[in-house]
């Protein structure tokens, strides 16, 4: 089986790319998302490759995004990989491999400072077979709001399930009033786009936290608000007029997910944002939260005495040009993710 692999053309070839991803990579994939993934992204189009067979057919492709980043108070061009999907038919280590060579290949030639990835089992075979390893791994920490569907999936009797959801639900409601919340802080949902104070927040940051893309007003408003596919809601803290700190968010049948959490990282304005967010989403009826972190991130400490607990682990590839970056150098969130 002979497998080649050419660099695809967003104009030439926006339908071939939107089919392979559409059948075998996310059913939901279409023209919206090819759009704003591949072209409107602020910090430029994406660049990807296409596999064929011997005989002409496309079976695969994967590509690379633009990103920039802060690193040691520069902006730096870095990009992630991602959208590697293979036709059934093909899924042998060969045609991933080639594919994702070209990717590193572009990645690691000197056109970006840093390149990562949130590679699936997979891709963590291939970047093996590729002589790279994972710098580490992001932990979804998660926190219990409501009990109720846990303690259904337990106890199948509504005489006994109901009344033990009901004391567990008192139980994590009295945990969250125990915890004493800062003074001096005022949250409050953003319901208009970034704006200006998001990029000086972005600016006044900087790498302080590692290495981490620049979370410009013009990104998180592609990034977060344009999103084709899913609705994301900013919760801000501040102190008077000055912007502190932000959680990007978003809920999905009964779970919300924290995408992002930037900005001041002092303990009692994470607490403040996290309580605060806790509570809107108890209101909402919402089942848990989760916020998937590094494991290297200095937050993690404070989010378990939050009431959040470690679950499963993804691998991390991060490095810059051919050098592998510790986990403790960068920065990286759900959000961080390509889509």
């Amino acid at each position: 089986m002979a497998i080649s692999v050419r660099e695809a053309s967003l104009i030439d070839d926006e339908g071939l790319l939107s089919d392979l991803a559409h059948r075998f990579l996310d059913s939901d994939a279409d023209d919206k998302r090819f759009q704003w993934l591949y072209r409107d992204n602020p910090f430029g189009a994406a660049r990807a490759w296409i596999a064929y067979e011997n005989h002409g057919e496309a079976i695969g492709m994967a590509a690379i995004f633009p990103r920039k980043m802060y690193r040691d108070r520069d902006i730096v061009p870095a990009c992630i990989l991602g959208d590697l999907c293979i036709s059934p038919k093909y899924r042998s280590v060969g045609p991933a491999l080639q594919l994702q060579r070209s990717c590193l290949l572009c990645a690691r030639s000197g056109e970006f400072a840093i390149a990562y990835d949130f590679p699936s089992a997979t891709m963590l075979t291939i970047y093996g077979h590729l002589g790279l390893q994972p710098i580490g791994e992001s932990i979804r920490m998660s926190k219990t709001l409501w009990a109720d569907k846990k303690v259904e999936s337990i106890f199948r009797a509504p005489a006994w399930s109901r009344p033990i959801a009901a004391g567990v639900n008192v139980a994590l409601a009295l945990g969250n009033r125990r915890l004493s919340r800062p003074t001096g802080l005022d949250f409050s949902l953003e319901t208009v786009p970034c704006g200006i104070e998001y990029s000086e927040l972005a600016r006044r940051v900087g790498s302080s936290l590692g290495t981490c893309t620049v979370r410009s007003a013009e990104y998180l408003n592609w990034r977060y608000r344009r999103h084709p596919r899913r609705r994301y809601e900013f919760l801000s803290a501040r102190q008077g007029d000055e912007l502190l700190t932000y959680c990007t968010f978003t809920v999905s049948d009964g779970i919300a997910t924290v995408a992002d959490l930037f900005g001041d990282m002092e303990p009692r304005v994470v607490t403040g944002l996290l309580l605060e967010l806790s509570a809107l989403l108890r209101e909402r009826g919402v089942a848990s939260v989760n916020l998937p972190v590094l494991e290297s991130d200095s937050r993690t400490g404070l989010l378990r005495k939050l009431g959040f607990w470690a679950r499963e682990a993804v691998p991390v590839m991060c490095f810059a040009g051919e050098s592998t970056l510790s986990s403790s150098e960068v920065f990286l969130m759900h959000g961080d993710r390509e889509s």
